[in-house]
């Protein structure tokens, strides 16, 4: 019961975040990036709840328009990865037999490489840029997820309705499509959550080394990195867009507690 009331508590958060972050103008009259030097270095309080920058500018506008990029470029994230795994573990353990042994084979190819390397590598190739970001995330991610989401789907294989499915005739997209991944669904949306929340630490990481958003435009991680030389005289400007990527990860995992089961 706690662990329910503290998952809704939690997206019930997490969705005033995202609503902040993409209707920002409904939070801060500010522009993010509208420099006014007599108002550098604001401490936080009044007219600027978290103070101003080395060059005046808001940096709550700044945290919640950086925000609509990490967290828009962690959902485009999440749903292409999230798409394309439950794609590939369906086919795979549907088919079986040498489909699922090549779909495993080139999976697990991709899965040598780390992560952040592999995104690195294809950025390097692509036009650089956050839908680059984003495309080399997704292909670096969805296998990991592939794997497990294919063990819960190949236990679905021997359900009752599925077996009817294939003895009425049903194609093979729609057993797919309607029966596999539906009743797959829980460990789906888990992967998705799980998805976001690296992608995340993706972008913020990739953003603080110089690939993705670039100056003067706003991002969690981009804003960490500028902050670094005024880190001893002005904390707060690492410490806002820090907090902010921690705590959104957090209501991200809690909020993972309500597709737990019923005890």
């Amino acid at each position: 019961m706690i662990r329910k009331a503290l998952g809704f508590i939690s997206l019930g958060l997490l969705v005033l975040i995202l609503l902040a972050c993409f209707f920002p103008g409904f939070v801060s009259p500010y522009q993010p990036n509208a420099i006014e030097f007599s108002r550098k270095f604001f401490p936080p309080g009044g007219p600027h709840w978290m103070g101003t920058d080395e060059l005046g500018r808001d940096v709550l506008t700044r945290l919640l328009y950086g925000g609509r990029v990490t967290l828009g470029s962690a959902l485009g994230i999440a749903v292409g990865s999230t798409l394309l795994a439950s794609l590939w573990a369906g086919v795979s353990a549907y088919n079986g037999g040498a489909v699922d042994e090549l779909l495993t084979r080139i999976a697990d190819l991709l899965m040598i490489i780390p992560g952040l390397l592999f995104a690195l590598l294809l950025v390097s190739i692509m036009e650089p840029g956050m839908s680059s970001l984003v495309i080399a995330l997704i292909i670096a991610r969805w296998p990991g997820y592939s794997r497990i989401l294919r063990g819960q789907i190949y236990s679905l294989l021997s359900e009752d309705y599925l077996l009817a499915a294939r003895a009425i005739g049903a194609r093979s997209s729609r057993i797919i499509w309607h029966h596999l991944l539906p009743n797959a669904r829980t460990l789906i949306l888990t992967v998705f959550g799980l998805s976001f929340a690296s992608g995340i630490i993706s972008i913020s990481s990739l953003s603080y080394l110089g690939f993705g958003v670039q100056l003067p435009n706003p991002e969690w991680g981009a804003m960490i990195n500028a902050a670094r030389p005024f880190l001893q005289i002005r904390p707060y400007l690492m410490v806002f867009p820090g907090l902010a990527i921690v705590i959104t990860i957090l209501l991200t995992n809690f909020s993972l507690g309500l597709l737990e089961p019923e005890a």
